[in-house]
């Protein structure tokens, strides 16, 4: 075995108080309280899930995972960092060990959030989302999944390609810079009607590596959720639904007949 030279073995003990530290300092949260159609991340404390109920009927449940060792989910904590241009978000730690990024969503880190009946997602925002080279990022990268209604499910991506612009993956759909992508700043993005009509009963922020090839870059994707804003689907919309699974299930009925 080689021998740890002095140098080194400092270098990692430094390393190792400084992300304890991180993880142990509490840090003073934004307070911002939930209204009738948004849920905002600062509301989520620091355990392993967070529920509310909004569009008056609507339960939600939150719940934060890190990936081990062997790729699978397990349940890590929610965690925060200090606002940064006026804007406060959420982000994933693991309940033991260190990471890259405490108070961020890294790669490896998932907040999902579930609802006990399908909704209408009008937009949802994230911060400290930025495209390079402040704090040697480079069109980092969100990853939002979902699983709508009828049980399909898709994943759209959140792209920082300016201080000004950031490019989600679905067309027709308008990204709104809230604080702009420059050191010091919130690097914050809302995405308007992101799933254009289509009703969600999950969703989920997971993290991406950025621009494949980056010079001098030793950061990738990280980001913090702020907030999702929904609608109560119109009866018409749930009337479509229906006909729709209907339609489906008289299909696979005259298959099985065939």
């Amino acid at each position: 075995m080689k021998p740890i030279s002095i140098k080194a073995s400092i270098a990692s003990f430094a390393l190792g108080l400084a992300t304890f530290a991180a993880q142990a300092t509490p840090v003073a949260v934004m307070s911002k309280p939930n209204t009738f159609d948004t849920i905002y991340g600062v509301n989520f404390g620091t355990s392993d899930t967070y529920s509310t109920t909004f569009l008056g009927d609507v339960n939600a449940s939150f719940s934060a995972f890190v990936q081990n060792s062997a790729h699978k989910d397990v349940s890590a904590n929610f965690s925060f960092k200090q606002a940064q241009g006026g804007y406060q978000g959420v982000g994933v730690s693991p309940k033991a060990g260190s990471e890259r990024t405490p108070g961020e969503i890294d790669i490896g880190e998932t907040i999902q959030g579930t609802f006990s009946k399908a909704i209408k997602v009008n937009s949802f925002s994230v911060g400290l989302l930025f495209n390079g080279p402040e704090y040697n990022d480079v069109n980092e990268k969100a990853v939002v999944s979902v699983v709508y209604a009828d049980n399909s499910k898709a994943s759209f991506s959140l792209i920082a390609t300016g201080d000004h612009q950031a490019m989600w993956s679905m067309a027709n759909t308008t990204v709104k810079e809230l604080s702009p992508a420059v050191s010091g700043q919130g690097g914050a993005w809302s995405v308007l009607n992101p799933f254009g009509n289509k009703l969600v009963k999950s969703i989920a922020f997971s993290a991406d590596y950025g621009k494949a090839v980056c010079n001098g870059c030793n950061n990738q994707s990280d980001y913090t959720f702020m907030s999702i804003t929904a609608a109560v689907p119109e009866p018409e919309t749930y009337a479509m639904l229906l006909a729709g699974l209907a339609a489906i299930g008289a299909v696979v009925r005259r298959k099985k007949k065939a």
